[in-house]
């Protein structure tokens, strides 16, 4: 229906009849889509609630752990090694990672490709910049949270041009055709809520969970299972190495 109303001929301006038709077409079309928007947000919020409280914090306690046994390992390798000269294995491991970005600066480089694509200082009006004040918004959350496929898919998103680009209004408010291509800009903005939501890494997670659901398995806490025994086995290697 989107594809109908936003690929139909212009109306004329010369036509108040199919303006106003138009305009009665986007208003139904535009319910439908802030309902649709609402309900998906809806989802992840409690889906998100529900992950942290089975499986979140399980796998931050794992991640202590393995953080744990690498710093202990470190120093007893670093003990027995003594003045030893390092084999020429680890010297190109070393090479390796001297010239790679560590995650947290892979992550900024990420985050700041898109500020200078998208800063709301580079707006053309007030409306493009909230536009783009919507896109680093999303981009600051996936920062956050430390989501650097978000951010590279937003990176490599042709999409988000096309959502940024900013309408001419006519200066007449009460013009049809101005009141048109308003509502198509806010159709637009739904519709890319819509579809940032649905390729958003928790929700296609969520999606997995349900369909699971549907034959009887509950995967968070299976999920959950595995990371206990992986957290059981985990705490003997560094009971082990202590």
């Amino acid at each position: 229906m989107t594809d109908l109303v936003l690929q139909s001929p212009a109306a004329s301006k010369d036509d108040p009849f199919q303006l106003s038709l138009e305009i009665t077409q986007l208003k139904t079309l535009l319910d439908e889509r802030r309902a649709e928007l609402a309900a998906l947000q809806d989802e992840l919020r409690e889906f998100r609630a529900r992950y942290t409280d089975v499986v979140g914090s399980r796998l931050a306690e794992l991640a202590e752990i393995e953080r744990a046994i690498k710093e202990m390992e470190a120093r007893v390798t670093k003990n027995d090694a003594g003045d030893e000269e390092p084999e020429a294995s680890e010297l190109f491991e070393r090479e390796a990672n001297a010239s790679a970005f560590p995650p947290e600066q892979s992550l900024r480089k990420l985050f700041w490709s898109i500020a200078k694509l998208f800063h709301p200082d580079r707006a053309a009006d007030e409306r493009e910049a909230e536009r783009r004040h919507q896109i680093m918004a999303e981009a600051s959350r996936a920062y956050t949270e430390g989501d650097a496929e978000r951010l590279t898919l937003m990176l490599g998103d042709d999409d988000l041009q096309f959502y940024c680009a900013t309408a001419r209004l006519a200066d007449d408010a009460d013009d049809l055709a101005a009141r048109l291509m308003s509502l198509k800009e806010e159709l637009r903005t739904l519709e890319f809520g819509i579809k940032r939501t649905r390729q958003d890494g928790l929700y296609k997670l969520k999606l997995a969970v349900d369909e699971d659901a549907t034959r009887g398995r509950d995967m968070l806490t299976e999920m959950a299972a595995r990371i206990r025994k992986q957290i059981v086995q985990t705490r003997y290697r560094l009971e082990q190495i202590d």
